[in-house]
C-alpha cells in the first residue's frame, strides 16, 4: 500500500515538474501545447472513488496552474476530466465494475486504450482552451488549438505507454 502511494507521489511530482518547467517553456505559440500531466488522471486505478479522483485532479491541475501562472485553468479542465473519466473508461472496457485495474495498453489493449485517451484529452483540451479564451467568439481558434493540443498529447501518451510496455 505504501509503495503504491510513493509511486503515485513520485509520478505526480515528475509530471508537474515536466509540465511546469520543461513543457511550459517549449510551447509553440499557443498551439500544440502538450498536456502531459493528464496522464496522472488517466492512469489512476479504475476503482478510485469519485471524491479522491476529483481531489487528485484538482490538486495536479492547481500545481500546474501555479507553475504556469494560469489561475484555475488547468484545475478547471482537470475537474471536468475527472467527472467524465468513469464514463469514458466504462465505455472502453468490458470488465466487471468491481474489478480494479490501472488503465493502460497492458490492461486494456491498444485500440480500447486509444479510444479512452483520445476523447479524454480532447475534452480536457477543449475546456482548457475555452476557459482560457473566456469567449466563444473565436471558436475556430479554440477548436484548432484544442485539436493541436490533443494530437500532441495523445501522441506523447501513446509513446509513453509503448515504452512502458516494453519493460
Amino acid at each position: 500500500m505504501t509503495a503504491a502511494w510513493v509511486d503515485k507521489i513520485k509520478w505526480f511530482v515528475i509530471l508537474v515538474l515536466i509540465q511546469g518547467v520543461i513543457i511550459g517553456q517549449i510551447q509553440v505559440s499557443r498551439y500544440a501545447v502538450p498536456l502531459l500531466y493528464v496522464v496522472f488522471i488517466l492512469k489512476l486505478p479504475s476503482d478510485t472513488g469519485r471524491k479522491k479522483l476529483l481531489f487528485y485532479s484538482f490538486l495536479i491541475g492547481l500545481c500546474v496552474d501555479i507553475f504556469g501562472n494560469t489561475p484555475g485553468l488547468n484545475a478547471t479542465a482537470s475537474l471536468w476530466l475527472a467527472m467524465a473519466r468513469p464514463l469514458l473508461l466504462r465505455w472502453q472496457t468490458s470488465r466487471d465494475a468491481s474489478e480494479s485495474f490501472i488503465p493502460g495498453i497492458k490492461s486494456m489493449r491498444t485500440a480500447p486504450y486509444f479510444r479512452y485517451v483520445l476523447p479524454s484529452v480532447l475534452l480536457h483540451s477543449l475546456i482548457l482552451n475555452t476557459v482560457d479564451a473566456f469567449s466563444l467568439v473565436k471558436a475556430s481558434e479554440i477548436l484548432f488549438a484544442s485539436l493541436a493540443d490533443t494530437a500532441v498529447t495523445v501522441a506523447l501518451i501513446m509513446i509513453i505507454e509503448f515504452v512502458g510496455r516494453k519493460k
